[in-house]
């Protein structure tokens, strides 16, 4: 890419949400603008930060050599032909995993995002849950319970606390850093689906500035029954504050203004490295009207990526996964069902069969296919 009016305007926007000019060189390397047009932009800039991004083994040899004070040795592991084409042919033969690592750090606009598993296996509130300070799900050996100390600020709940914890996972995994950089960027990834930015009481940038604020109150705990290779039975627990620290500007009627950031707790970001799971952006902008939709379709997805052989799960630990206040078991079906149409319409590949006693999912093709790394000497 050679655009040079495309390059200051990007250089401009990156300039305005605050990266710095490591981050901003980074930015422009995974946009594909040529070296010698960042460095012109960044003469001061250290030799080794105009490496294209690398896959993760190749990373930590990088960081590794500078934390050793060796530059030319960094640049040289980055640079060499026999570890780039080892890691092409690692990556292209390696099926995409659930693990965040084992995929290229993926753009939005390459209409890929990415979500924390353990919240697609246990979601967030559908509705407002009012005055609670506690909300725990259950989906078999996981358990997942969020909080808040701020009683008036509430927990997170709906459509927006999807959407944003879909953002924050995505920029975690494409900029492999737990600084999330909101104001701008979060408006342009509101934009991305479709989301009209609207203002007043009931406007958008209010409804996810408010939605955000519960997010950073928020704190997560995971309980997962764990076994080992000798059947020993035990219990993983993690729990963090999903944000550790936020700086909040407010520009436009309530929204959260440029300059805005937050830093992911380091549990929870290093979870969301190891544990998210790709999705695809044009179809969370055409499921993005329901929490129920989103849920169904993050859970199809996450479910069939790896599945080589059938898979039941009755209605009832169906309605315990997504069945939040639906009664009487025949409501959540009805629900569910009409739910799961609207994905179908988005994943029509995904392969199942709807019993009186359940679902039956059937090895299928991934919706987000395997893309490996590209690393350039």
């Amino acid at each position: 890419m050679t655009d040079p009016a495309g390059f200051e305007r990007a250089v401009r926007l990156f300039a305005e949400i605050g990266l710095s000019p490591s981050r901003t060189i980074g930015q422009l390397l995974r946009a594909g603008f040529p070296i010698p047009m960042i460095r012109a932009q960044f003469p001061d800039a250290a030799e080794s930060q105009f490496v294209a991004p690398c896959e993760p083994r190749a990373r930590r040899l990088i960081e590794h050599a500078q934390r050793s004070q060796d530059i030319d040795q960094a640049v040289a592991v980055a640079s060499a032909q026999s570890i780039a084409q080892r890691v092409a042919a690692r990556a292209a033969a390696l099926a995409l995993t659930n693990s965040a690592r084992s995929v290229a750090p993926a753009d939005l606009s390459d209409s890929v995002s990415f979500q924390y598993v353990p919240l697609i296996q246990c979601s967030f509130p559908h509705g407002d849950p009012g005055m609670e300070t506690r909300f725990t799900r259950r989906n078999g050996w996981l358990e997942l319970t969020l909080s808040t100390a701020r009683a008036d600020t509430g927990l997170p709940y709906g459509v927006p606390a999807r959407l944003l914890t879909i953002y924050c996972a995505s920029e975690a995994v494409r900029q492999q850093s737990p600084e999330i950089y909101l104001g701008r960027s979060v408006h342009e990834f509101l934009r991305l689906l479709d989301i009209p930015i609207t203002r007043g009481e009931r406007g958008s940038l209010r409804t996810y500035a408010n939605q955000l604020l519960r997010l950073i109150h928020c704190a997560i705990s995971i309980d997962e029954n764990i076994r080992d290779a000798s059947g020993r039975n035990g219990l993983h627990i993690r729990q963090a504050l999903f944000v550790q620290e936020a700086k909040l500007w407010w520009d436009e009627a309530e929204g959260v203004g440029q300059g805005s950031s937050l830093v992911l707790s380091p549990v929870l970001y290093e979870s969301i490295i190891e544990r998210s799971a790709p999705l695809s952006t044009n179809a969370i902008r055409q499921l993005r009207k329901s929490p129920m939709d989103l849920d169904v379709y993050a859970w199809l997805v996450h479910r069939l990526f790896s599945l080589n052989r059938p898979s039941s799960m009755s209605w009832a630990q169906l309605s315990g996964q997504f069945g939040h206040s639906y009664g009487e078991i025949r409501y959540f079906r009805r629900f569910f069902g009409e739910s799961l149409q609207r994905v179908l319409k988005v994943y029509p590949e995904a392969k199942l069969k709807w019993t009186d006693n359940g679902l039956m999912l059937l090895p299928s093709r991934p919706h987000v296919e395997p893309r490996p790394r590209a690393c350039q000497p």
